[in-house]
């Protein structure tokens, strides 16, 4: 029997041991958490849809569209962003096109109060267009623009709505170079 009561409080070092050890981790857990960023950088992606201009501007055609990007925060007012667009894959006339574009912004934002905020969005980009049928390919460098508002869920990560304009797709084939697109995503500050 006295074996026996040596072996509990052993057990129960061992749990108090492992439960320490747990509040530990945990405290620290909670320190990590509640840290600001540590750097400037961030990185997100969204989905959207695109409309592009057909016909000599008569027509539009829809598709689905996503963006990855990734950015350097100045301040709580200034960023620089690099995108990639995928634009989707548009049809007019018996030709097909696939449209991206990869683009370098500067980004102006105006804090709201309560973590919303409205950007503004100016950049030069470059936009890629291949054609089925033979036609080939056309690339372009241009003017994009874009406005949005953005929410803090957390400090580290964000939730954005966007509507851009892309002014320098390739006109071809009955394409012009008019793109406007309305997305939402999300970004995270490392």
């Amino acid at each position: 029997m006295n074996s026996n009561n040596n072996t509990r409080p052993s057990i129960n070092g061992k749990k108090a041991g492992l439960l320490a050890a747990a509040t530990v981790a945990l405290t620290l857990g909670v320190g990590v958490a509640h840290a600001d960023p540590v750097t400037p950088y961030y990185i997100g992606g969204d989905v959207g849809k695109s409309s592009q201009r057909v016909d000599g501007n008569s027509q539009k055609r829809s598709s689905d569209s996503y963006s990855i990007f990734g950015g350097y925060k100045f301040n709580e007012n200034f960023a620089a962003e690099i995108a990639y667009t995928d634009l989707g894959k548009v049809d007019f006339g018996g030709v097909t096109a696939k449209n991206k574009v990869y683009s370098l912004d500067g980004i102006a934002r105006a804090p709201l109060g309560k973590g919303f905020g409205v950007y503004g969005k100016v950049g030069v980009a470059y936009a890629e267009r291949d054609f089925s049928n033979g036609l080939g390919d056309k690339d372009k460098t241009g003017l994009k623009l874009g406005v949005g508002v953005d929410y803090a869920l957390t400090k580290n990560v964000s939730l954005r709505a966007e509507a851009t304009r892309f002014n320098n797709l390739p006109d071809a084939n009955g394409f012009n170079k008019k793109d406007d697109r309305l997305s939402m995503g999300l970004a995270y500050q490392f």
